[in-house]
């Protein structure tokens, strides 16, 4: 069973919310071709809205795991299904707490 961090904008190390950021650049990138995504303006809060987003993606796929099939073996009459099953890291980020 595979573990999925969410990550925060203080922890992006092998998370959701780094390749988020990632994906934001490339986007960038293509959106405004020889323009770079300010790297300090504004970096903070593009990274609590990922965070945000990517735990709540993950929230939600791992309350609803049992309903998503990740495949349809046919196999055998009827065939089998795989169900998608993973844990998921939640840490308390020093930024988002009281």
């Amino acid at each position: 069973m595979a573990t999925l961090k969410a990550g925060s904008a203080s922890d992006l190390a092998g998370s959701m919310t780094e390749m988020i950021e990632a994906a934001m650049q490339e986007e960038w990138a293509l959106a405004y071709p020889g323009d770079a995504l300010p790297s300090d303006q504004g970096r903070k809060d593009r990274l609590v809205m990922f965070a945000a987003v990517a735990k709540g993606v993950l929230r939600y796929l791992h309350q609803h795991q049992l309903f998503v099939a990740t495949t349809v073996v046919a196999d055998q009459p009827g065939g089998h299904v795989h169900q998608l099953s993973f844990d998921l890291v939640e840490q308390v980020d020093p930024i988002e707490s009281p």
